[in-house]
């Protein structure tokens, strides 16, 4: 099954040679095609005859077939009924490119053992939907449509049972501003209904459930005929069977390392669940928003590396909090973390100099060593902290600010960070009218009361407090030393 996977990962390199036009479809460019999608396949792979490409009149037919790996395996570990080939359609177009496309449906189900346990499972797909133009000379697709409807994943190992499903999912890829093997490339995604449902004795029953998905994933600048010469350059190696590189591919790898870096400049992710809701022990919290963001900059002299979480609208089960604190529950809430000043580039430039890759072990212990104090120019980590906040009805804070850890001396940390605190007389009333339904309440607006002595405040009326912290401990307000 795997090597059939593999297969068809490997059209996108495969492809890259073929040239054909919509009049040339035949036999002899179906054999072709089948061999080059095989190539770095092992011949008894091959020889099971899981893949096939047909020719029809105006396109071929690629059907792979994972049935073969499965016949030799003990029915008594493993049985799966309803498996069928996988079928695409291949049209050559006539400005040199092709079509890909595929319709199907999965409905299988089977069990297996391990450890003396059995298992049963069941993968559901009503439609699977793929339409995709793909660019041998970019070795990539130009524009992609994937969509599916109705999935549905159960396991049944014993007395714990858990079912997984979405009831539609879409997602269009497309490469843009593509110049001499570089592209922009963009994808949008969007799903509908998911839920997920875990019933065991000792935990009872779990579901979990989002009315729905949408997010994006962007890469600036990404090399993809440089990343296509390199997974060739692995296939070749890994087809090979050598452990080690000759001198001539040490060389050839460095080289084609060299004259692509960075291979992509910037790397986005955002997503959003909506309307996400966890209910377990007849209790259900509600959250009308969870989002995920990443960003990367690349392969540079100062990498940076970024996170986000945030959870917006929560719905707390009636009870579950002291009357008249609902309030205290944040409205929107997030964590933004980044860790910057990374010398990636560094790190590469240095291994492409010094590494040797005819050997098992390409760097000696003293060169390994010198990596970590190239990553960290200054043997310290430097992280951003870019967006943490929390908002209620009562209060709204927010921080941002920077912080230096050396690895190697963890327990002496520098910082700098502003803390942001609007409407901060309503939130010491709300903490003071509720101390005798919540009596840490009241040391909460004693200390706040404290803190608002050494803020400062701003024209808006918001305070702040600017708080440094030096390796020998010293603790700085708003530029006045605390006491130790």
């Amino acid at each position: 099954m795997r090597a059939a996977l593999y297969s068809t990962v490997a059209i996108l390199v495969a492809f890259s040679p073929l040239q054909a036009r919509a009049a040339d479809i035949s036999e002899a460019g179906a054999k072709a095609i089948a061999e080059k999608l095989t190539y770095y396949l092992p011949k008894s792979i091959v020889d099971t005859g899981f893949l096939k490409v047909t020719p029809g009149t105006q396109r071929y037919e690629l059907s792979i077939d994972v049935a073969p790996f499965l016949k030799d395996l003990k029915p008594q570990e493993f049985s799966i009924s309803g498996l069928k080939p996988f079928v695409q359609y291949l049209t050559p177009q006539d400005d040199g490119t092709w079509k890909i496309e595929a319709n199907d449906s999965l409905n299988v189900s089977g069990f297996f053992t391990a450890e003396g346990k059995k298992s049963n499972f069941t993968y559901m797909i009503d439609k699977l939907v793929y339409d995709g133009i793909f660019d041998p000379d970019l070795s990539f697709t130009r524009s992609a449509n994937a969509s599916f409807e109705k999935m549905m994943v159960t396991t049944d190992s014993g007395p714990a049972k858990v079912n997984f499903g979405i009831d539609s999912y879409s997602s269009d890829t497309r490469a843009e501003n593509v110049t001499g093997g570089v592209a922009d490339v963009v994808s949008n995604m969007r799903a509908r209904g998911f839920t997920e449902t875990i019933s065991d004795p000792t935990t009872g029953l779990v579901t979990i459930s989002a009315a729905s998905m949408d997010g994006r994933a962007q890469i600036d600048k990404l090399g993809i005929t440089a990343l296509r010469d390199l997974v060739v350059f692995g296939l070749d190696k890994i087809k090979s069977e050598a452990k080690t590189l000759t001198p001539d591919e040490d060389a050839k790898l460095k080289a084609l390392l060299k004259a692509n870096m960075p291979f992509a400049e910037n790397v986005l992710e955002d997503f959003h669940f909506r309307d996400v809701k966890v209910s377990a022990e007849g209790m259900e919290i509600g959250l009308a928003d969870v989002g995920y963001k990443f960003d990367f900059n690349g392969i540079k002299a100062d990498t940076r590396v970024g996170f986000e979480f945030s959870v917006a609208d929560p719905t707390i089960p009636a009870g579950l909090l002291p009357p008249g604190t609902e309030a205290a529950v944040p409205k929107f809430a997030s964590l933004g973390v980044a860790i910057t000043g990374l010398n990636v580039e560094g790190v590469v430039s240095y291994m492409l100099e010094h590494a040797d890759f005819t050997k098992s072990d390409p760097l000696t212990p003293e060169q390994s060593s010198e990596l970590n104090n190239i990553v960290l120019p200054d043997g310290k980590m430097h992280i951003a902290f870019t967006n943490v906040a929390a908002k209620s009805d009562v209060y709204d804070i927010s921080l941002t600010g920077t912080m230096m850890v050396n690895p190697d001396n963890s327990d002496k940390p520098e910082a700098d960070i502003t803390i942001t605190a609007r409407d901060l007389d309503k939130t010491v009333n709300y903490l003071q009218d509720n101390t005798s339904k919540v009596p840490q309440f009241g040391q909460a607006s004693f200390m706040l009361l404290m803190m608002k002595g050494f803020g400062k405040q701003q024209p808006d009326g918001a305070m702040i407090w600017n708080v440094k912290l030096d390796q020998t401990g010293k603790v700085m307000i708003n530029g006045r030393e605390m006491p130790r």
